[in-house]
C-alpha cells in the first residue's frame, strides 16, 4: 500500500490540529478548513496517529471510473479517549509519477 505514508501522515495531522496547513496544500479535498475542524471537535475525542496495526483495518475499494492508480480509502481512526472509533476518514489516494496524494472525500460517524 504505497500510499500508506501519505495517509498516516494525513491523520498525524488532523490529531495535531493542523487543519489549516491540510487545507493550504489541498489534502482537504472537497472540505474546508472549517469543516475539518468541526467534524473533529463534534466527535468529542482526542484524535490519534492511525496504531501499526491499523493499517490491515483500511477498507480498499478500486476506481474503475476514475483514472489508473486511483484508489478510495475507508480508514478507522483511533482516539485516545475510546481506542479505534467509529469516525471513519474517507480519501482519495491518486498516484502522480512516484508518489500518491490523499485528498479527504469525508470524515464521518460510520
Amino acid at each position: 500500500m504505497k500510499w500508506m505514508g501519505q495517509v498516516r501522515r494525513l491523520i498525524e495531522d488532523l490529531a495535531a490540529g493542523r487543519y489549516a496547513e491540510i487545507a493550504a496544500d489541498g489534502r482537504a479535498g472537497r472540505l474546508t478548513e472549517a469543516e475539518l475542524r468541526t467534524a473533529v471537535e463534534q466527535y468529542g475525542r482526542t484524535l490519534v496517529p492511525l496504531p501499526a496495526d491499523g493499517e490491515r483495518l483500511v477498507d480498499i475499494h478500486e476506481q474503475t471510473s476514475q483514472p489508473a492508480d486511483t484508489v478510495t480509502l475507508d480508514v478507522p481512526l483511533w482516539t485516545r479517549e475510546e481506542g479505534r472509533s467509529d469516525l471513519t476518514l474517507s480519501v482519495t489516494a491518486i498516484k502522480q509519477g512516484d508518489t500518491y496524494t490523499v485528498e479527504v472525500d469525508d470524515l464521518h460517524v460510520l
